[in-house]
């Protein structure tokens, strides 16, 4: 018997409902099922009766929420007592764009509405992010794309667009007055053009890959005079005139608005990009970060 099955039989009960109990566990259906079939199993005993139309509680069933109940609450006091219910943290692993460009304003936000609350924030590229939370070493991670691992769940809450950005030359500027009828533009306008890659590992540089493949383009038919694995650096070269690059909108929304970039939306409305929150089935998520959960997920909405 484990303390997962168990608040997952305790969610059940509460919300009278297996979907309702996955949805605030951050669970799937099928593993509060499977939790509830182990408690089942081990205790010999039917715990709850499903039909089509409703779900009834057994005897036996009361009888092990209510102890449920009071070990679930007895772990709380003991972790409290322990670890300290004063000093409440949260660790995150994050993507560049979402570290760099969502958290702060989420963070922001969300400490007005809960200051006792800290963060440790982990910033890598996606891949790395995800792999944080598959090893158990964060509660949770925000990410600009999703895999297929068997262990996370993936919850879009956010979602953004890919964009040419330009030093502010006299030949962009003309370029931007003579497309500025064409919006979007096309890639092919750029292909000669020196171009900043961004390297393998990243949500973004994924995006591009697909965005080449779905207009036909190889890395080879672009003018790639450098290729870099961190954004800060990337959008410098391009203000310092190396080149241009495609970038999230949102991470070059504060350079353009001060002048320091220009920026070309890219053709193909399919190219709009979608921001994760991941976060591992095997983990039994503290209700403070949960609560941090619901907010990310509904914060952009």
């Amino acid at each position: 018997m484990e303390f997962k099955q168990l608040e997952a039989f305790v969610a059940v009960v509460d919300y009278k409902s297996f979907s309702e109990a996955a949805k605030h566990l951050y669970l799937t259906q099928p593993t509060i099922s499977s939790h509830i079939q182990a408690l089942e199993k081990e205790l010999n005993s039917r715990l709850l009766i499903r039909t089509t139309k409703q779900m009834k509680v057994t005897d036996r069933g009361m009888q092990l929420y209510e102890c449920a109940v009071h070990m679930l609450n007895m772990r709380d006091q003991i972790t409290d007592e322990f670890v300290g219910n004063k000093w409440k943290l949260i660790d995150v692993s994050a993507s560049t764009i979402p570290s760099s460009y969502l958290l702060p304003e989420l963070l922001s936000e969300f400490s007005k509405i809960q200051p006792d609350i800290h963060f440790h924030i982990w910033q890598s590229d996606s891949a790395d992010a995800i792999e944080k939370v598959i090893q158990g070493a964060v509660d949770f991670g925000l990410t600009g794309s999703k895999t297929d691992a068997e262990d996370c769940c993936f919850i879009p809450f956010c979602t953004d667009s890919l964009v040419m950005a330009a030093p502010v030359t006299p030949e962009y500027l003309e370029l931007a007055d003579t497309l500025k009828k064409e919006e979007p533009v096309a890639l092919k306008h750029f292909l000669s053009h020196p171009f900043i890659l961004r390297a393998n590992g990243s949500g973004t540089r994924k995006e591009i890959d697909l965005f080449l493949e779905r207009h036909q383009i190889n890395l080879s038919d672009l003018n790639i005079v450098a290729r870099m694995n961190d954004l800060e650096s990337i959008k410098k070269s391009i203000v310092s005139g190396l080149g241009v690059s495609i970038l999230s909108a949102r991470s070059v929304k504060d350079m353009e608005r001060t002048h320091q970039l220009l920026t070309f939306p890219l053709e193909s409305a399919a190219q709009v990009r979608t921001f994760y929150i991941v976060y591992s089935k095997n983990r039994i998520l503290k209700p403070y970060v949960k609560q941090f959960l619901k907010f990310v997920e509904h914060y952009y909405k």
